[in-house]
């Protein structure tokens, strides 16, 4: 998969939209998907209608949208870590598996 780092705000979640499920009590987990290279990789929207378009068409429940901010930006990053992030899928859809662009977790 090629990854693109082209990002003006030094950050590649930074601005995008990511989406966090509550799981055991208050603890959120990002939402990921799997790649076809069988990396694991955070989806972030550009945008908050993508990022619930996204969650209509998928099982996905109890899901909160949240926009990646330098405030948060930290936390984000952590938590995509933990998951096992290799990088960032932008704008995934679920309905034709394809995303607009692949970018390094930083």
């Amino acid at each position: 998969m090629q990854m693109s780092t082209n990002n003006p705000s030094g950050s590649s979640l930074e601005g995008l939209w990511v989406l966090l499920v509550s799981e055991e009590g208050e603890t959120q987990i990002p939402v990921m998907a799997k790649a076809g290279d069988d990396q694991t990789y955070l989806l972030g929207f550009k945008n908050a209608f993508k990022a619930r378009k996204f969650l209509q068409g998928t099982a996905v429940e109890d899901a909160e949208p949240r926009m990646v901010v330098e405030a948060n930006k930290g936390e984000m990053l952590t938590l995509a870590l933990a998951q096992g992030a290799a990088g960032v899928l932008v704008d995934y859809d679920p309905e034709t598996h394809d995303y607009g662009t692949a970018t390094e977790l930083y």
